[in-house]
């Protein structure tokens, strides 16, 4: 009798289990940069998306748009300031941008799964910004896996 109860258990945790999202993604942390360009990496591989892999898929015709930030906001209130496309390569560049606080959204066509919600202060108060690696690979339930931004500055000797 234990054992069936053990099993039933263990079955309704399985069902049920991978239901939850136990991640809160921090909101107001801006990432402070000089320039938004770089390189949009991805993939959904599940239980082996092992970040040096899932950062080896380069993700092409992405959809970054830059909007206003504003905190509280609904997405459709807010005012679209860019948007570009990755190349094959998934590079993309948004060109000179005036300082201030943004919300950069990536989006892939036809994909429901690749996608990530940044938020961005363009600012010269930091060494410049050479290039940023955005992994849009989906975030697992223990809040592992993608939604990194990743960024390489220059140093700048006349900070220092």
């Amino acid at each position: 009798m234990k054992s069936l109860i053990a099993t039933s258990v263990l079955c309704v945790t399985l069902m049920f289990g991978g239901e939850a999202f136990g991640c809160t993604l921090a909101s107001g942390y801006f990432h402070q940069v000089t320039a938004i360009k770089g390189r949009v990496v991805g993939k959904n591989l599940g239980p082996f998306g092992f970040r040096w892999l899932r950062q080896s898929f380069s993700v092409r015709n992405a959809m970054l748009s830059l909007y206003e930030y504003r905190w509280p906001a609904k997405l459709q209130d807010l005012r679209r300031i860019a948007v570009v496309k990755s190349d094959s390569h998934g590079s993309f560049d948004f060109g000179k941008l005036a300082p201030g606080h943004y919300s950069l959204i990536v989006g892939v066509p036809n994909s429901d799964n690749l996608g990530a919600w940044f938020d961005v202060e363009i600012t010269d108060k930091v060494d410049p910004t050479e290039s940023v690696l955005l992994d849009i690979s989906p975030i697992h339930p223990d809040c592992t896996g993608g939604n990194e931004f990743i960024e390489t500055k220059t140093k700048n000797a006349a900070s220092h």
